[in-house]
């Protein structure tokens, strides 16, 4: 039977659970507004759905609850940080508010941060940027699930991605993984007992498959064939590389070895309008691209979407209904 809660519930029965577990309550809340932001969004498999492994990880060791976010570089423009195996939220978070305080004076402002756990969907900061007048690019790798295109073996993760747009409260956020589909959700449909599109997974023999338990056994294609394949490269360098943090093999499934940070790495790109042109004139020129877009004719049954605004309808209706569960 469904049931629905409302977000702020949602946030606090997250809350609650990881301070039972033994979480600052400060770190806590930040991941359970992470968490309760994507079940509100229709983003399930970084919701609710990740508790579980994160409760797990928090009681094994593999989650470091007193870890602080240090600096081991910096310059005026840029930053290296470490989030020491803690949270991947607190990590994230505290990269870009360096970042968001970077920016105000340089215009164009990147930095990295190492050593994080899984940090949730990627909207969930390039949207709180966006909304800030900021244009946002956040990049982090994960542990090898994904084939090289050609290949059936895992050596690339799913290697997430996500850009954000100031539009005012609406601003237009793409996140998106380089795998054909989020591991995830695979793991989602595993535990609900559905079937995956075949196009998403190899198994064990290199065939594709249907069935989630042989693809987490096997390996995920990238989307789009060498296209989805080249941007995955791109990601590990720059989140990977770039940061200083695990590489490839060197980085730990959220799923798995429990006792043991995951060593993934985030890489973000901050970009202020006002260096490129008054905010107005950006207003205007972003409306008039958002009304020719709305205004294709669409197909048959079809209604014409910006990146990240069904996530944003799905929003607006969970702060009115609640979130089905």
């Amino acid at each position: 039977m469904a049931e629905y809660k409302s977000i702020e519930t949602v946030k606090k029965e997250i809350l609650d659970a990881l301070c039972a577990a033994g979480a600052d309550r400060n770190n806590a809340l930040l991941v359970a507004e992470s968490l309760a932001f994507a079940d509100a969004r229709g983003t399930r498999s970084h919701g609710l759905n990740m508790l579980d492994a994160y409760l797990e990880r928090i009681r094994q060791g593999g989650i470091n609850t007193g870890a602080k976010t240090s600096v081991v570089r910096e310059t005026g423009s840029s930053v290296v940080m470490d989030c020491n195996g803690g949270f991947g939220q607190t990590g994230v978070q505290d990269l870009m508010d360096r970042l968001l305080e970077k920016v105000k004076s340089q215009s164009i402002v990147c930095g990295s941060v190492r050593n994080i756990n899984h940090c949730g969907a990627l909207a969930f900061y390039t949207r709180r940027a966006a909304v800030k007048g900021y244009v946002s690019l956040l990049f982090a790798n994960a542990n090898p699930t994904v084939a090289p295109f050609g290949s059936m073996e895992a050596v690339l993760g799913t290697n997430p991605f996500s850009v954000g747009l100031p539009f005012g409260n609406r601003p237009i956020v793409l996140d998106m993984a380089t795998s054909a589909v989020a591991k995830a959700k695979i793991y989602q449909a595993a535990k609900e007992g559905k079937k995956i599109d075949p196009s998403w997974a190899l198994d064990a023999g290199g065939s594709p498959t249907d069935d989630p338990a042989k693809a987490i056994n096997g390996v995920l294609t990238a989307m789009a064939g060498p296209k989805g394949y080249g941007i995955a490269v791109a990601v590990e360098i720059l989140a990977g590389v770039l940061s200083g943090g695990g590489i490839t093999g060197e980085v730990n499934s959220v799923h798995k070895n429990p006792q043991a940070g995951m060593n993934s790495g985030a890489f973000g790109i901050l970009i202020d309008i006002h260096a490129f042109m008054p905010e107005e004139e950006y207003s205007t020129r972003i409306a008039k691209l958002i009304d020719e877009i709305k205004s294709a004719k669409p197909q048959p049954g079809q209604k014409i979407y910006l990146p990240g605004e069904i996530e944003d309808n799905n929003y607006d209706a969970a702060l009115k209904s609640g979130i089905e569960y």
